[in-house]
This record gives C-alpha cells, sequence and structure tokens, in this order.
C-alpha cells in the first residue's frame, strides 16, 4: 500500500473502522486480537474509498494546518479570510478592520479564547436573525435556538422544536448559513432526508445544491 497508517488503537471493539481526519491521518480501530492478514483483508476490501478520500484532500485549494493562534494566521468569518494581527491601546478584546482580524495585546495570550468567545457571539446573533427570518416568512414555529461546538454537525433539530447550531458555521458564507438554517426549519414538519424533503428546501432556496457543494467541499475548513 502506497499510504501510511498513522494510528492503530487496539480495544475491546468487534468490528474495524477506518478513519482519515481532516489533515489526512488515517486512524484505524481493531479488536485486540486481530491478526496480520485480517487487517491486511480489510485494508484491501476499503482501498478504493480510502485512495478516494485521500485524493479529495490532495485536490484541496487551500491546506490546512493545525491553528498555533499566532500573528499573521488567517482565520474564516462569514466566507471571508482575516489575518490575526495583535494591536495595543485597543479597548475591544477583538475587532474586525478590513481584512484584519485585531487582537488587544491584553489577551495575547488567550487568543483561542476570545475567538471562539467573538464567534458564538456572532454566531447566536446572525443565526437567530436568519432563523427568524425565514420562520416568519415561511410560517415555521420552532421554540428556541442553542448555539453547540459541534464539530461534525452543523445543526440538528429536536422534536421539541429546539434548534441547534455549531458557532463554526459562522465561518461560512451566509448563503450556506441560510442553508443548514432552512435544513432544520424544515425538519419541523419533515423529519426524513426523503425527496419530499428537499423539495421543500427547493421551494426557499432554489440553488440549495450549489450551497451543500460548498459545505462538502469546504468543511474541513470550519476548524478552530
Amino acid at each position: 500500500m502506497d499510504y501510511e497508517i498513522e494510528k492503530v488503537i487496539k480495544s475491546n471493539r468487534k468490528t474495524f473502522c477506518i478513519e482519515i481526519d481532516d489533515y489526512g491521518k488515517i486512524i484505524l480501530r481493531i479488536p485486540k486480537n486481530s491478526s496480520d492478514l485480517e487487517i491486511e483483508k480489510f485494508l484491501n476490501k476499503h482501498k478504493n474509498w480510502i485512495y478516494k478520500k485521500l485524493k479529495v484532500i490532495e485536490k484541496r485549494e487551500i491546506e490546512l494546518y493545525p491553528k498555533k493562534f499566532i500573528e499573521g494566521e488567517m482565520f474564516l468569518f462569514l466566507g471571508n479570510f482575516y489575518k490575526l494581527k495583535i494591536v495595543k491601546n485597543q479597548k475591544e478584546k477583538i475587532m474586525l478592520n478590513n481584512n484584519e482580524m485585531n487582537i488587544s495585546d491584553k489577551y495575547k495570550t488567550d487568543i483561542r479564547k476570545v475567538i471562539i468567545e467573538f464567534y458564538k457571539k456572532k454566531a447566536f446573533e446572525i443565526i437567530s436573525d436568519r432563523v427568524n427570518f425565514y420562520s416568519k416568512k415561511y410560517g415555521y414555529d420552532y421554540n428556541k435556538i442553542k448555539i453547540t461546538s459541534a464539530n461534525k454537525r452543523f445543526g440538528s433539530c429536536t422534536n421539541k422544536g429546539n434548534l441547534n447550531f455549531t458557532f463554526r458555521l459562522i465561518m461560512a458564507p451566509i448563503e450556506v448559513i441560510d442553508y443548514v438554517v432552512v435544513h432544520e426549519l424544515t425538519h419541523l414538519i419533515d423529519k426524513t432526508h426523503k425527496k419530499s424533503f428537499y423539495k421543500k428546501v427547493e421551494k426557499i432556496l432554489p440553488d440549495y445544491k450549489k450551497r451543500i457543494k460548498w459545505l462538502n467541499d469546504n468543511s474541513y475548513l470550519l476548524k478552530i
């Protein structure tokens, strides 16, 4: 095989599992007493899937690196990149100025915390506004909105009519946020993902497939 397994995790599990993270690292989870032959058979069975995933990562226009939260790093907000800059004599913890994300030097040791606070605050403000816009326009009745720290799910709708959205969504363009909002509002009346569900979404957002494509192609960037 022409790829490397970054980590093999043995446990009391009964099945084999392979994961490829956003950085292209491959993690293999296997039962404790697995033989080399069993591992080889499992990897051969899934080799096309592995190559496909690695190819997608290789073709990305923007390479992903773990954040170091240092000056000069780029951070996404509403689909635009801002360069991190530490600023003296700034009253606010964080400000967006042209293409810069300015953080007061008073908080230079808590940059990650400051940025996440900012994202969560803006996520609640902007997502609440979009939920209210679409719910009033199309007659959806929801209970309340909650901003979460979910890593994989962008949104969810509970049986009680509560709408949950990850704060990471605030890094995406507003039209993508609108898609996730409409998606979850539609779940208030249709809990499936059948054609009928997407027909309802399409009535509100005729270009919803374009917005889904952005998420599929760029969700790896919505990390911090």
